[in-house]
């Protein structure tokens, strides 16, 4: 059986995208204009789709890096997207992070492009003073997801400005049943009682989409069906894991 996360990461585009017409809006206006914009919200609630499907129609330089774990796997990882080459080192990933900074910098500065991290978890004032340089490299920009801005440490001197901000609110009641509807059509769960699993899937997930997906995706494997009934608590208790903050 699949982890909950992989259930919640793996094709969520093949799942109509119901809401966020106004955080798309918002994105890909600052990504056309090369804006930095801090994307807040709980883990599911949609970040990273917002993202997907913002890059996907946009026509500028973008560079996605998720959840870096420390300033060097960043600086090689953007280094590795903009094509960086280094005469020392090969690969870039065998390079210093003192080496890679300033290859990273002039190479924004010579082509510049928006840098999307996701998922920033760092407190490393190291971390916070890459970014700060690359906040303000004319013409780039600096993208960051995080579940909330405390989690983002220093950063949030960068993006401290609530107009910079994007909260990612729970869906609408109207929006959750669509979302459902979609995604338990592409789950194949035309033969369980939809009825019952779709008022206490609307209860649990409280708006959140990732967790309506989860549960979905959940519900068509063998071990939580009994009937035509979906084993409930044992698919909510399973699928939870993928949502501890």
């Amino acid at each position: 059986m699949k982890a909950p996360s992989e259930l919640i990461s793996g094709g969520t585009s093949t799942v109509p995208l119901a809401g966020r017409r106004e955080e798309m809006r918002a994105l890909s206006s600052a990504l056309k204009l090369r804006q930095s914009r801090l994307i807040v919200g709980p883990p599911g609630i949609g970040k990273t789709r917002l993202v997907e499907e913002c890059i996907t129609n946009s026509e500028r330089r973008l560079v996605q890096v998720e959840k870096p774990p420390a300033l060097h796997y960043l600086l090689v990882s953007i280094a590795e997207q903009l094509g960086c080459r280094s005469a020392r080192f090969s690969p870039l990933a065998q390079a210093t992070s003192i080496h890679l900074k300033p290859l990273v910098l002039n190479a924004l500065r010579a082509n510049p492009a928006s840098v999307i991290v996701e998922n920033l978890e760092s407190r490393d004032p190291r971390m916070y003073r890459f970014l700060q340089d690359l906040y303000y490299t004319p013409g780039a920009s600096l993208v960051v997801t995080a579940r909330s801005s405390d989690r983002i440490g220093y950063v949030r001197r960068l993006l401290w400005d609530p107009r910079e901000t994007i909260v990612m609110q729970p869906l609408s009641r109207p929006e959750s049943l669509a979302l459902f509807e979609g995604a338990a059509r592409i789950s194949r769960l035309e033969s369980v009682d939809l009825d019952d699993f779709r008022h206490k899937v609307m209860d649990a997930a409280r708006g959140n989409p990732g967790q309506i997906i989860a549960m979905c995706r959940l519900a068509a494997q063998p071990e939580y069906q009994c009937g035509r009934h979906i084993k409930f608590l044992p698919l909510r208790m399973d699928m939870l894991t993928a949502f501890v903050p």
